[in-house]
């Protein structure tokens, strides 16, 4: 006889958000409908329960937390501010001299309060406060968009206003100060269209969020689920760092657009082709690149999945001086469900790094771990994939770069997904 059960471990909200998302993004575009869904969106509590066995389970880089486990017991998320790269009380000079050139309706910038900057993705959002209220400001490499003053304030508990949106998918807002956690998701696509914002003083931060929020949004917020009323239209973005776009006069660029449509990603007629590389018989890995941003799209069973974009600073279980690269995975299988309603035998072990390549001199770059035989990358237009078991977790598993010579560069131990 059991005397006593374990101690009850409280899922975090942010946890059970990456793994639903994770299990939708390896359904395949086909498999969308019916029974697969079905068991897409009960295994997405099941998976958040198992979050140390995420990285083979749920697909693309799993973000269990860390540490997972804190003293008392309790699973913890991470921090939204170290995600998203907060810096509060901050704005850069270039930032707030491209904010106010882009300002219509606002006081001089010589009166503007900023309150917190986040930096993800390609995208620099700013939140200023006046005396008329408070707005926001957002710049890509090509663009600034900014709201006018807002004076709204919330009253009550779990409380959230979307106050400002852009046609790249950057939103922000307020959050009632008793709000700990929030998620926001598109209703139409909750499951690929979701960002896990910033909170800081009373505001929620999202550089990369996902468009179309006014269609239909809603938030989790401290484990309670509503839509959001009153989300406004995307802020029209004026071009004051103007760049000839990416040539896509091919098959391979015209398929590499394919991916941009209608996802999150700041400056998407910018990016050009990286390579395209059939990783299995059913999958296929499309990489691009604009400047330190690495756009990742999988094709499975030749129908793409939306891209997404990632910053150089967040390429970090291959990094090193000459590459940086993130793991992904590919491969997935449907879940299966017994008579018990128990689901097993389902989604992904196979994995690959994808990333970039920071020395001009790399010519090649190769996976090596004891016992495996070597595995070479495929490389092209300053990005790679490397299609290796990286989850063999050998403790002497190398990424080893080197120059058309064969000189090696820089040898790397790979880092546990992050």
């Amino acid at each position: 006889m059991i005397d006593q059960l374990p101690e009850h471990r409280t899922m975090p909200d942010d946890v059970r958000m990456r793994a639903r998302r994770r299990l939708s993004e390896g359904m395949s575009p086909a498999a969308r409908s019916g029974r697969p869904a079905l068991i897409a969106a009960g295994v997405g509590v099941l998976a958040a329960g198992a979050v140390f066995a995420s990285q083979a389970l749920l697909g693309g880089s799993a973000d269990p937390a860390a540490p997972p486990v804190q003293y008392n017991g309790e699973f913890v998320g991470k921090d939204r501010k170290l995600v998203n790269h907060v810096e509060t009380g901050k704005v850069a000079p270039e930032a707030l001299a491209r904010c106010a050139a882009a300002a219509k309706e606002h006081p001089p910038a010589g009166e503007w309060q900023p309150m917190a900057t986040s930096s993800k993705n390609g995208t620099v959002l700013t939140a200023f406060r006046v005396p008329a209220g408070v707005f926001f400001c957002a710049n890509t490499a090509t663009t600034t968009t900014i709201s006018v003053p807002n004076p709204a304030v919330l009253e009550g508990r779990r409380q959230v206003e979307i106050l400002f949106t852009t046609p790249s998918g950057t939103m922000a807002g307020l959050v009632s100060s008793d709000v700990r956690f929030l998620s926001l998701s598109q209703i139409a696509d909750a499951g690929r269209s979701t960002t896990l914002p910033a909170l800081v003083d009373g505001l929620f931060l999202a550089p990369s969020g996902f468009q179309k929020a006014e269609n239909g949004t809603k938030a989790l917020v401290d484990g309670e689920e509503f839509a959001v009323r009153g989300v406004p239209r995307p802020t029209t973005s004026v071009v004051d760092r103007p760049l000839a776009p990416a040539v896509r006069d091919t098959p391979e660029t015209v398929r590499f657009g394919a991916c941009l449509q209608g996802r999150a990603v700041p400056d998407p007629d910018h990016f050009a082709h990286g390579l395209t590389t059939q990783v299995s018989a059913t999958d296929t890995i499309i990489t691009g690149r604009f400047g330190d941003l690495l756009l990742y799209c999988r094709e499975a069973d030749h129908e793409p999945a939306p891209g997404s974009v990632h910053d150089l600073d967040d390429l970090t279980e291959i990094r090193g001086t000459t590459v940086a690269a993130k793991s992904v995975f590919y491969d997935f299988k449907p879940f299966k469900v017994n008579e018990q309603g128990e689901y097993y035998d389902g989604g992904s072990t196979s994995t690959a790094a994808v990333g970039l390549v920071l020395d001009p001199r790399a010519a090649s770059i190769t996976y090596t771990s004891p016992g495996a035989a070597d595995v070479p990358a495929t490389m092209g237009n300053g990005t790679f994939v490397l299609a290796a078991r990286l989850l063999d977790r050998h403790p002497d598993a190398r990424v080893v770069v080197r120059d058309a010579a064969g000189t090696v560069l820089e040898t790397i131990t790979p880092q546990n997904p992050s």
